[in-house]
């Protein structure tokens, strides 16, 4: 069913407002849902998504065909009293009034929270406006962002149950299409990538922007020691400091739109264990050394990484303990444990220990909750009236 046009407004009778982004792990499972929604015949510019100027989404979401709202403003940088957290902290308050007057005009039938600061101002809509509000939460244990809206949600998508929100669904991680479809290709990935069959290659990202502690290790490593192949995403951040005398078994690239393959197709992974990039992993069956950043909010990248952990596809190395002798002798080890080279992509799925139908549960839960809405409205019988 594709959803209409209120005769009475002409605005949006019906569709859903993605609030969120900031980073490709935040970004990347709404994508994924939006997608979902279009194959299950909601019209694309019925899904509208609202999140910062800053963010990746400012590029990511225009490129994916869905209509964006920029907002101003910047997270807070913890707790303590500055110039800078008192203006971001007007910045928000500013983007949260935005976001009342953008859910007011547009009138959708849900608004689905992302988490992070990004998520707040159409979220804050949602409450004001009287929309069912959802939220997904990538990480094991739930953003700020997330925890304060929870009282108001009708409901939230969690990768594992006991994250601290209210009324929690466990639905696991939404993923987009890409991971799925190279998940299906496995090792044939290599052939498009220009990898050998025969030898090891490890997978080495630290997200968008890129880690400085995981490149400098490994550019360190590759000047001392002997390494198998490297598929490096250093990432925009850092690209401007890459050696110029790396051996050529390692392979740097700035950005990778095509890293699902890479990650489907390799016998290891170095990275940051960010939400999304764990529930990727644990599709995969993919096993990761993760390096969990030093000040993440609640430490909630060492609790994902907990997850591969305990079903025996990963190992922890520490920040500070990071260095060259570090990297290498890690990933020594793992590609011991680890021998995949060869290996059918049969027994590769057999270590897979996450849901594959994650974005499908959460789009269920987004279309029940405005259905609702659709019941109120055939009750009231005079269109869509939330404000």
């Amino acid at each position: 069913m594709t959803f209409g046009i209120s005769s009475r407004s002409k605005r949006p009778r019906a569709g859903v407002v993605v609030a969120g982004g900031g980073t490709a792990g935040h970004l990347l499972p709404g994508l994924a849902v939006a997608e979902e929604l279009v194959k299950r015949g909601w019209a694309r510019e019925m899904v509208l998504f609202v999140g910062s100027a800053r963010g990746v989404e400012i590029d990511m979401v225009p490129a994916a065909g869905f209509r964006f709202i920029a907002l101003s403003g910047r997270g807070l940088n913890g707790r303590k009293i500055s110039v800078t957290n008192i203006l971001n902290a007007l910045g928000i308050i500013w983007g949260m009034l935005r976001g009342v007057w953008i859910v007011r005009r547009e009138r959708p039938s849900v608004v689905l929270s992302l988490g992070g600061y990004a998520a707040l101002p159409a979220a804050f809509g949602a409450i004001v406006c009287r929309v069912p509000l959802v939220l997904t939460e990538q990480n094991v244990v739930a953003s700020s962002v997330n925890c304060l809206l929870t009282r108001f949600a009708r409901a939230a998508a969690v990768p594992a149950l006991g994250t601290g929100l209210r009324d929690e669904v466990l639905t696991g991680n939404p993923l987009r299409s890409a991971v799925l479809e190279a998940d299906r290709s496995g090792r044939s990935n290599r052939a498009v990538l220009d990898w050998p069959d025969d030898e090891p290659v490890v997978v080495v990202f630290g997200g968008s922007l890129g880690s400085r502690r995981i490149n400098e290790a490994l550019w360190e490593a590759a000047g001392k020691y002997q390494l198998p192949i490297i598929h490096h995403v250093v990432g925009r951040r850092d690209w401007s400091m890459l050696p110029n005398d790396l051996p050529s078994v390692v392979r740097s690239l700035e950005y990778d739109d095509d890293l699902p393959k890479a990650l489907a197709a390799a016998d290891l992974v170095v990275c940051r264990p960010g939400g999304s990039t764990v529930s990727e992993l644990a599709v995969l069956g993919v096993p990761a050394i993760m390096i969990p950043l030093p000040g993440a909010p609640k430490d909630h990248q060492r609790r994902n990484a907990e997850y591969l952990i305990e079903n025996g596809l990963g190992a922890l190395v520490e920040d500070s303990e990071l260095d060259g002798a570090k990297f290498h002798q890690e990933v020594r080890r793992m590609l011991t444990d680890f021998p995949t080279s060869n290996e059918p992509d049969s027994d590769r799925r057999n270590r897979s220990i996450g849901p594959r139908d994650a974005t499908q549960r959460v789009a269920d839960l987004l279309e029940e909750y405005s259905s609702s809405v659709f019941r109120d409205e055939d009750r009231k019988g005079d269109g869509l009236d939330l404000v």
